[in-house]
């Protein structure tokens, strides 16, 4: 049985397209991320495009909801 992804912020409004569209950025922002400098696990998004690590204060530029190395 596949589990399903919540569609959780929304409710039942603006239709199933944008909220699929919602829950799909949702999801890539959320997931967790290693940390390409020390590797740990605490490697989040700080604003837009910029996401940092909170053990090595390691600092990229990435895109807005995920990073590209």
């Amino acid at each position: 049985m596949k589990k399903k992804k919540s569609l959780k912020g929304l409710g039942a409004r603006y239709g199933i397209k944008p909220r699929k569209q919602y829950t799909k950025v949702h999801f890539t922002l959320k997931k967790k991320r290693v940390c390409p400098d020390c590797g740990s696990k605490d490697f989040g998004r700080v604003a837009v495009g910029i996401w940092s690590c909170k053990r090595c204060v390691y600092k990229i530029a990435g895109t807005a909801y995920d990073i590209k190395l």
